[in-house]
């Protein structure tokens, strides 16, 4: 990539499985710190965490996020 992401925070929606997870790890192989949003696969998306932690030494937090409504991003 033309510019550093080392250090920084990413916030990836979806990435508890799929091509969220696929997302989250790039994202960690480049040295970024991530959260994985998930809305009902918990337990996969700590999987994905202690995944990209072990394997970047970066953080890696999970966040639990539902849109119920279109009001809720009001």
């Amino acid at each position: 990539m033309p510019y550093g992401l080392k250090g920084r925070n990413v916030l990836i929606t979806g990435a508890s499985r799929g091509l969220g997870a696929v997302i989250a790890e790039k994202f960690a192989a480049e040295g970024c710190n991530v959260a994985i949003n998930y809305n009902a696969s918990e337990t996969k998306a700590q999987e994905v965490a202690e995944k990209i932690k072990s394997a970047y030494n970066c953080k890696a937090i999970i966040v639990k996020g539902v849109k119920k409504s279109p009001c809720d991003f009001v």
